[in-house]
């Protein structure tokens, strides 16, 4: 081969050469550094101390402790009708008055057989005494007139019955007769409360029967009314566990605990919803979070600041209440992550929320700039 071939093959080689590696350089990825972006955002924040009471929240409705309906003895059209639903009444405040026409016409005819049989029997009496009547006839004369007062009395209850009264001090919860109605045994002219008595009884699952039991002495028991939103402060009262039933429901598996309110006030009224607290133990000054931070599992994370990562606390018996959890005393210290916590795992860095915020403020600021 001649030396002018060899010199232009060379040149072409060259010529190849520099294209492929041209090709090469212009086609180079160049390493990507990892976004900040990609780095999860996370909300945290350290415990604080206080007071936490764990305790059984059970819903029920508060009852008066006795309910009393008063119905009339007797029966006939109402006439007057004075009870009021809502009335504080006391004790023989008349509630209702029944027509006593009827009633005072067999009174008087009671008294007018008792006034002649005992006439009788006075005039009898003496022959008896004086040896002039047998003994068949005084024993005679004396029944006719025990029988005739006895009679009588009755006639006079019936008409005392007419005028139906209160048996005892109380609230006066229903009062729906009216004058012209019909009063009979059969429905009450009022239903009377004591609201100084009231009580609810809680259908308690069968897992806290011991806790009950065993406990019944240093248990808690507070009762709160919930309250309208933006109206009015819950309406809260302590209680007094008055009675547990010593048996469980098979068909409901639950049991009765009876508490009654310490004091109810103006604010509880028989059939309110309440919900029942009972505290069964108190920890003092102790490193506490929200209940937000749990995973569904009960675990939660750590963020360290030296190395910008998350560590992963195992779900244990941590004590709670409706709002908080105790952080074990390792951790009283530590920010734990509130937010975010279930889009990371054990070891991974994160950022905090707060700084991923102005830093996305900021690039937003930059590219409307440019």
């Amino acid at each position: 081969m001649s030396r002018g071939k060899i010199f232009r093959y060379s040149i072409f080689g060259v010529v190849v050469l520099a294209f492929v590696l041209l090709i090469i350089l212009v086609t180079r990825k160049k390493p990507v550094a990892e976004k900040p972006d990609t780095i999860p955002a996370v909300v945290i924040e350290k415990p604080q101390r206080g007071k936490l009471v764990e305790a059984v929240t059970i819903s029920g409705y508060v009852e008066a402790n006795a309910m009393i309906p008063v119905v009339p003895f007797v029966s006939g059209t109402i006439i007057d009708y004075p009870a009021r639903a809502g009335d504080f009444v006391e004790k023989d405040t008349l509630l209702a008055k029944i027509d006593d026409a009827p009633f005072k016409q067999q009174m008087l005819q009671a008294q007018a057989a008792y006034f002649a049989t005992q006439s009788t029997f006075e005039r009898i009496e003496k022959l008896y005494k004086a040896g002039s009547t047998t003994q068949q006839n005084y024993d005679s004369a004396k029944a006719q007139a025990d029988a005739s007062k006895a009679q009588y009395d009755l006639a006079k209850l019936q008409m005392d019955y007419t005028e139906v009264r209160a048996p005892v001090d109380g609230t006066i919860l229903i009062a729906d007769q009216a004058v012209g109605g019909i009063g009979n045994q059969s429905q009450p002219v009022a239903v009377l409360a004591d609201l100084s008595n009231q009580v609810v009884r809680l259908k308690v699952p069968e897992k806290y029967f011991d806790l009950f039991t065993l406990e019944r002495e240093s248990l808690a028991v507070t009762v709160t009314r919930p309250a309208e939103k933006n109206m009015y402060e819950d309406a809260v009262t302590t209680a007094t566990i008055e009675n547990i039933a010593p048996y469980v429901s098979p068909q409901s598996k639950n049991f009765v605990v009876v508490c009654q309110l310490d004091e109810p006030g103006d604010r509880f009224r028989p059939g309110m919803y309440v919900k029942v607290q009972v505290a069964y133990k108190t920890y003092e000054n102790v490193p506490l979070i929200s209940l937000k931070a749990q995973k569904m599992d009960g675990s939660f994370y750590i963020y360290d600041e030296n190395t910008e990562t998350v560590k992963f606390v195992e779900q244990s018996d941590f004590p709670v209440d409706d709002k908080n959890f105790i952080v074990p005393e390792e951790y009283s210290n530590s920010y734990i992550v509130m937010d975010g916590q279930n889009f990371i795992f054990d070891g991974q860095k994160v950022r905090i929320f707060e700084e991923a915020l102005k830093e996305a403020k900021s690039q937003a600021r930059t590219g409307a700039e440019e």
